[in-house]
């Protein structure tokens, strides 16, 4: 009877033994899926030009509270992400400050769905401390010190820069001024440290530094319009995040925000 009694002891003991071990592993399953489920939300970057840092600044954070997902922004000149996405670095959605670069990327089936996001306007700045006068474009010959400028062949802002300074058959006159930004921020700092009397920056840019101010707005007829367009990669890990995001960037709040940053929608 005794041995009959610690027999069922054992068996009992060996029971709950085995249910504790199956509840530890269904537990570890289900966290190790979680991780799994984070880990692929986690799986989302962005590829934006410099010029949307503000802005996305403020975008971004309520998108990722919306999504329970952590976004990976690259800022950076449009030129130098069109680059980086040819050589298939992580990228979901690519929002550049010119369509040429997207345009190369649609020729190499690496994006796809493209859309007009914003616009924005080309301004000359001077620090607010400068004695520089530019009533018109054609003042900046008279300027003696430096004129900041991004890159003319692979940033945009640089290009529309080009674009309407041989417009006014003034690039060749300046070039010897110039000091090239590697992107609309590089060139906006110039001006900001007075390492250049005045510099090509968009309106966007010009709005966030207190230090500088508008000497004139450059006349939009001299170079092709700025427009950002909004495109997916086609070579995204997770489409359904990347949806989401593209058209999070699209909706009214979004849009709204842009707008305070100085940006104005490609639909008005």
């Amino acid at each position: 009877m005794k041995k009959k009694y610690l027999l069922l002891i054992l068996m009992g003991f060996l029971i709950l033994s085995s249910c504790a071990k199956n509840e530890k592993q269904n537990s570890e399953q289900k966290e190790g899926n979680k991780t799994e489920e984070k880990t692929n939300n986690e799986n989302i970057s962005l590829f934006a030009a410099a010029s949307l840092e503000e802005s996305l600044a403020k975008i971004i954070p309520e998108f990722e509270k919306e999504n329970n997902v952590k976004v990976d922004v690259n800022l950076a000149s449009s030129g130098k992400l069109q680059k980086q996405i040819e050589q298939k670095a992580p990228c979901d959605v690519f929002v550049s400050a010119g369509q040429k670069q997207v345009k190369a990327l649609e020729e190499k089936e690496l994006v796809k769905d493209s859309k007009s996001l914003l616009k924005n306007k080309l301004v000359i700045v001077k620090n607010k401390e400068a004695d520089v006068k530019v009533s018109k474009i054609e003042d900046l010959e008279n300027v003696k010190g430096k004129i900041s400028v991004a890159e003319l062949e692979t940033v945009p802002v640089g290009q529309y820069a080009k674009q309407s300074l041989t417009h006014y058959n003034l690039l060749d006159k300046l070039q010897d001024k110039f000091v090239y930004g590697k992107n609309v921020k590089d060139t906006l700092r110039y001006v900001d440290s007075k390492e250049a009397d005045v510099g090509f920056v968009y309106l966007s840019d010009a709005v966030t530094d207190e230090k500088v101010e508008i000497a004139l707005n450059v006349d939009e007829s001299s170079h092709k319009p700025i427009i950002y367009p909004i495109t997916k990669t086609t070579y995204s890990k997770n489409t359904d995040m990347q949806n989401k995001l593209f058209e999070f960037l699209q909706n009214k709040l979004s849009l709204e925000s842009f707008k305070k940053a100085g940006f104005e929608s490609s639909n008005e």
